[in-house]
């Protein structure tokens, strides 16, 4: 697998940003003659691969999966390119900062011209930990028809309440305010549900002594209200990399992954 570290301007967040983004080594699978051993196969211009969109919780940045998560072997096998960015985002944050245009129409562009991945729908999921799961689930209610899946592990999934719990008095936060917004998950994905939209596949996870268990208890609960295809696990864990190095794999093994690059000239 190669792994890439690097710099890009970004007009929507007015400053440079960094990213990691990791290969898969292309791999070809045994035929007659080889007895199914797994060989080094070259790389094809014409073929682009599936992508994880995979995000950092607050107070990271673009290496805290790279250098804190045992992915990089998972992610091989997967055949999957992963491109893992700053996020800059937080509830209180400068409005003149669109961090949502830049993850949702910035990055993808500018990852599409530089690495093969696909622009398809169904080869596109997104996911994170703690807050970047919250950031991933926002860019996919907001923009559904980008994403076929999203994951969230530990992650603050019901905002709202999340921020009156633990912002309180923090005049930077106030959870009246996102209410009834495009900051609000469960209001996105209510707003979806009415409209009669396709909502992507979902998927959650979160340790039982995690500080984030109830407001996923809320999410798990409107989410299965709304009859969305969604997938909770929960298991004994707390908020740390320990947890989310497991919940990632458990995230690779329900996506519907082809573990192979795609034909161009099948779209």
């Amino acid at each position: 697998m190669a792994y890439v570290r690097l710099t890009m301007t970004s007009r929507k967040l007015m400053c440079n940003t960094d990213i990691s983004v990791f290969l898969p080594n292309k791999i070809a699978r045994g035929g007659p003659g080889n007895r199914g051993q797994i060989q080094k196969a070259s790389y094809d211009k014409n073929e682009v691969y599936q992508v994880l969109w995979l995000f950092h919780g607050g107070g990271d940045d673009y290496t805290a999966w790279a250098l804190d998560a045992m992915i990089q072997r998972a992610c091989d096998a997967a055949q999957l390119v992963v491109i893992m960015p700053t996020i800059l985002d937080l509830p209180g944050q400068d409005p003149t900062m669109d961090t949502m245009g830049f993850l949702t129409e910035e990055l993808p562009q500018a990852m599409r011209f530089m690495f093969p991945i696909s622009e398809r729908r169904q080869d596109n999921f997104i996911a994170g930990l703690s807050y970047g799961g919250y950031c991933a689930y926002r860019c996919a209610m907001t923009h559904p028809d980008q994403y076929a899946c999203v994951g969230s592990f530990s992650s603050p999934l019901d905002v709202a309440e999340d921020v009156r719990r633990l912002h309180k008095g923090d005049p930077r936060f106030d959870g009246d305010t996102i209410t009834g917004t495009d900051r609000d998950i469960l209001y996105l994905t209510s707003k979806l549900k009415e409209e009669g939209k396709e909502i992507p596949k979902t998927f959650q996870t979160v340790g039982t002594e995690d500080f984030t268990w109830d407001f996923n208890i809320t999410a798990r609960d409107h989410f299965v209200k709304l009859g969305m295809d969604h997938t909770f696990i929960q298991r004994p864990g707390t908020h740390n990399f320990e947890f989310w190095d497991a919940a990632l794999k458990d995230y690779l093994e329900w996506l519907p992954l082809t573990k192979s690059p795609v034909r161009k000239e099948r779209f």
